[in-house]
Order: C-alpha cells, then sequence, then structure tokens
C-alpha cells in the first residue's frame, strides 16, 4: 500500500466510479481497476460494493477512506512544507477570512505586506468562522482571521481587534422604540426590544440577559451578520451584530453601541498547534495588529 494507491482509493470513494475516477487522474479505467484489486488483495478485505457500474464503500472501506485522508493532506501538507523551504519568501499563503474584515482592515494588511514581498501569492477563502476553523484544522489553510466567540481548543491565536456589540436599524424603529435615537444601549433596555441576530450571537445574549433577570425577545434569529443588517434596515426590529459589521448602513438607518464590557466581539488570528507555520505566515503576522489579551469561548 502506498500514496498512490491511497489517492486511486480516495478518487474511486469519492466518485463512485471507476471510470470517472480515471478521468479525474488521467488514467485508463484498467490500471485503476487492477491497482483497486491490489489494495483489496492486500488488506484482505473488500472495499467496495460493486453495483452495476457504481461503487460503494464497504464498512471497511469507509474507515480506509476516513484514515486515508489525514495521511494525504499530511502528504500534501509535507510537500507544500519542502516548497516552502524552498522558495522562502516567494511561496503561496491560504489564507481564510471573515466577510467583516474583507474590507479596508485586510486590503490595508494585506498592501503593506506586498510592498515587502511581491513574489508571495495568496489563495483567500472568505466564510464564517465555523467553516474556516473547518479548513484550518483540516490543515487547508495556513491562517484564519475569524471572529469569537469559537472554541479555541489545539489554536495558537492572536486577538487584532476587539470590538463593542452594537444595535442596527432604521431611525424611525429606535423612535418608535425608544422615543428618540439613544447614544447608546444598555443590555437592559434590549429585554423588549424585537431583536434580529446572528444566530451565534444568540447564546451569548441570552446568558447575559438572564444573569441580569431579563428575557430577551429574538424576533428572527439567521445565520449571517449581513443578513441581520438587510432585515434591521427595513424597520422591522432592531439587529444586533459586531459595531464594524454596522458599516455603511445609509442616511435612513443607524448604529448604536451597546455599553456592556461583557457583551463584545474580537477579530482573531488563529493557526493550528500542531500544523507546520511556513515562513509566509509568520512574515505576514508581523504586519498583523500586536496581540491583545485573548478569551474565545
Amino acid at each position: 500500500m502506498d500514496l498512490k494507491q491511497l489517492r486511486y482509493f480516495a478518487a474511486v470513494a469519492e466518485l463512485g466510479s471507476v471510470s470517472a475516477a480515471a478521468r479525474q487522474l488521467y488514467m485508463s479505467q484498467p490500471p485503476l481497476s487492477t491497482q483497486i484489486r491490489q489494495l483489496e488483495e492486500e488488506l484482505s478485505c473488500r472495499l467496495f460494493n460493486r453495483d452495476g457500474r457504481r461503487f460503494i464503500l464497504t464498512d471497511a472501506g469507509k474507515l480506509l477512506y476516513e484514515r486515508t485522508q489525514g495521511l494525504l493532506a499530511m502528504a500534501d501538507s509535507i510537500e507544500k512544507e519542502l516548497r516552502d523551504f524552498r522558495e522562502g519568501a516567494c511561496g503561496t499563503l491560504r489564507l481564510g477570512v471573515v466577510s467583516s474584515v474583507c474590507g479596508a482592515d485586510l486590503t490595508g494588511w494585506l498592501g503593506e505586506f506586498w510592498k515587502d514581498y511581491p513574489e508571495v501569492r495568496m489563495e483567500i477563502s472568505e466564510q464564517n468562522t465555523y467553516q474556516l476553523l473547518e479548513q484550518l484544522r483540516g490543515h487547508r489553510l495556513d491562517l484564519a482571521i475569524i471572529r469569537t466567540p469559537f472554541l479555541s481548543n489545539g489554536l495558537q491565536c492572536r486577538v487584532l481587534r476587539q470590538e463593542q456589540m452594537a444595535a442596527v436599524g432604521q431611525r424611525s424603529a429606535f423612535v418608535r422604540i425608544f422615543g428618540k435615537v439613544p447614544k447608546t444601549l444598555s443590555i437592559q433596555q434590549l429585554k423588549e426590544v424585537p431583536l434580529i441576530i446572528y444566530r451565534r450571537w444568540e447564546p451569548p445574549l441570552t446568558e447575559l440577559m438572564r444573569e441580569k433577570g431579563l428575557t430577551p425577545q429574538y424576533f428572527c434569529i439567521c445565520d449571517d451578520a449581513r443578513t441581520v443588517v438587510s432585515l434591521a434596515k427595513t424597520a422591522i426590529g432592531i439587529g444586533i451584530v459586531p459595531d464594524s459589521s454596522a458599516r455603511g448602513l445609509g442616511e435612513e438607518s443607524c448604529c448604536v453601541r451597546i455599553a456592556d464590557p461583557e457583551f463584545r466581539s474580537s477579530i482573531v488570528a488563529a493557526v493550528c498547534m500542531d500544523a507546520y507555520l511556513p515562513s509566509v505566515v509568520q512574515l505576514f503576522l508581523e504586519y498583523l495588529p500586536q496581540p491583545e489579551e485573548f478569551s474565545a469561548n
């Protein structure tokens, strides 16, 4: 059993077809079938059930496929590490970034970095924190710039910026609820407000309000801070988002900070403790804001 066989096996497992896998691997079908048969003979177990042209993983095949993913990822990582070692500051940085950082923050950091290291190439993935954490822990990213809260087990983290949470919405909605547009809001003032909130912020806000003997009134819970802002601009409720997510609201909308030091969010640069840190990552980290006290959970 070698890495080439495992790559062949993984391709058949993912595509469910030897012919499709052969096309993806740029090889003919007979030698691929031979490799799969030899692998089964070597391991003394059937890896696939054949159903016509379909190849379906057996329980043994599922186990091997699961283990194969780690082995192939490690092999790819080793190849990348050696390539990075040869190229020095001319390699590729695989960077994951949450959408709220993809504006002036990221372009500013990258602009300064590229002035000094113009040969470095970037692969940037823009997704939410949980998706980026999955890719980071799967070693498909070198570095992720994400937002708390999240579980930081196995990660080395640096806080780049801390933000207060804010209430956003139409001015008319604030006037209707509070009689005016307040300069700041307390947690207590949110108790009877129809709230629109990103799902990740519902547990910490609920817990914080319960500690104060309050019950939140959630009008809508959704899966993206941008959706929260869009819905809040319709005046159907008040959105709760990190301060930076409320930029560019327009003249009829406004953003009011929530004046509670316990209710805040942090932008964090994270790398895996058990992963090799390419030189380009170490160089790029020097262009990010200096570390602050960190708590992700």
